[in-house]
């Protein structure tokens, strides 16, 4: 019998691109998936928080007790930074693997399962200068309708508060060519958006000569297929007015940036090694407003910083309002063991982080509820994920949540047109317009 297996991925889009991508290699070497108790327990995991990396050790020692003769596998940033933590803490952890080599797990896990006695294996590549793209291509379906796509990998900011560096590597890109085929590859499969990922995106091209990701958009822009292509995460210090102006002649990228403000003190921003001020935050979304209508602007909001006082909170809420930005990700300060922020004594208590973090999010709701409003009476288009006995639900082009009435199953991964009728903080509620041409972008 072949031995069958799950794979649990937490955190950032680059890892939910992995994580889909180690189940096909499983599939590919002759594993099997399943959703029951299984022989083999890959856990992908994320190290960005305090609150991730316990979930990761309560994965792996639930993952054991569920079968306790099963291999279990803790893969990714959390190991690749603290595996000596999870060697000594996690002895239920089969094999420990880091962000280098997941591409050869399956035959890892093959030689294990051939062991007689199975001992502890820790597989952790340090990173360092000169390290190559580790190819990774998804060669079956991706398994949701809005693929994403791999294309950068690594960091050179240093950002005191932030492990990623450590977890990841330099900044390194896949080659465009193949950027290109991986997405070829997914609209053969008639998906109709594309997202592109990386763990510092706008670093894209830093390692190949004569490219950014400017000129890689012009190039997905050009392909023939009808599809829209979305954009993760970019950090505000990688966008030019070169780059804005790319976007708004692109006829196929979504107007939509996720741009992580952090905070809106400059004197936390300087402490958070960020290498921009407020006002040029401000200013880049004035810019980038002008050239895009309509553009849906989202950021995440680090609370509680080191030394973050009430007045350096207030400004953050006062910045974020003033740009009317259209949905904020908040986080309460994590200390990630050997950051230079760990080290800061002025730590914020909790219970006033708590505060400063429903403050914000009480803010998002009603910022979400803004941007939402100025949809009604407009029609957008949106891809279709999941159709239930009466009702549709997908994403529009902005990344705002749409719900409309239809039985209709076929319309799944489908780009259709809706008329917003109403709006609410967790999205738009309308109706079909049935139309010539509606599946198309």
């Amino acid at each position: 019998m072949p031995y069958t297996f799950k794979v649990k991925t937490l955190g950032c889009p680059v890892n939910q691109y992995e994580g889909r991508a180690l189940e096909l290699a499983m599939e590919e070497a002759g594993f099997v998936p399943t959703g029951d108790i299984a022989d083999i327990y890959i856990i992908n995991s994320c190290v960005v928080t305090q609150a991730a990396a316990a979930e990761a050790r309560r994965l792996a020692s639930q993952a054991k007790k569920e079968n306790p003769q099963s291999l279990v596998v803790l893969a990714g940033c959390y190991p690749q930074v603290y595996w000596k933590e999870i060697k000594e803490k996690l002895p239920q952890v089969d094999i420990i693997i880091g962000t280098t080599g997941r591409s050869r797990l399956p035959a890892v896990i093959a030689r294990q399962l051939a062991e007689t006695h199975r001992e502890q294996r820790a597989i952790i590549v340090e990173h360092g200068p000169g390290e190559e793209f580790e190819e990774f291509p998804l060669t079956g379906n991706y398994g949701r309708t809005r693929p994403v796509i791999k294309i950068q990998e690594g960091c050179d900011e240093a950002c005191t508060y932030c492990i990623v560096r450590k977890a990841r590597g330099l900044p390194r890109s896949l080659a465009p060519e193949k950027v290109v085929a991986q997405v070829k590859h997914f609209l053969d499969k008639d998906c109709r958006e594309v997202v592109l990922a990386g763990t510092h995106l706008g670093a894209y091209g830093k390692d190949l000569p004569g490219w950014n990701l400017a000129r890689l958009i012009e190039e997905l822009d050009a392909l023939p297929h009808s599809f829209r292509l979305r954009l993760s995460y970019i950090e505000p210090m990688d966008i030019s007015l070169e780059f804005l102006q790319t976007l708004a002649r692109a006829r196929k990228v979504c107007p939509f940036l996720y741009l992580p403000l952090q905070s809106g003190s400059d004197r936390i921003l300087q402490k958070m090694g960020r290498r921009y001020t407020s006002a040029e935050f401000a200013r880049l979304v004035q810019q980038a407003r002008e050239l895009i209508p309509g553009l849906s602007i989202w950021t995440d909001l680090i609370v509680g910083f080191p030394g973050e006082t009430e007045d350096d909170h207030q400004q953050t809420m006062k910045l974020v309002e003033e740009l009317a930005l259209s949905h904020l990700h908040v986080f309460p300060y994590s200390p990630r063991p050997g950051t230079e922020a760990a080290g800061f004594s002025d730590q914020v208590a909790p219970d006033v982080k708590k505060r400063r973090v429903q403050e914000l999010r009480a803010l998002d709701e009603k910022l979400s509820l803004h941007f939402n409003q100025q949809l009604v009476g407009k029609q957008v288009q949106v891809l279709v994920e999941k159709v239930g006995e009466n009702q549709g639900e997908g994403f529009s082009e902005h990344y705002v949540k749409v719900r409309f009435p239809t039985g209709n199953s076929e319309l799944k991964g489908s780009l259709i047109p809706v008329q917003v009728l109403a709006a609410a903080p967790w999205g738009v509620e309308g109706c079909l317009i049935k139309s010539e041409g509606a599946s198309n972008y």
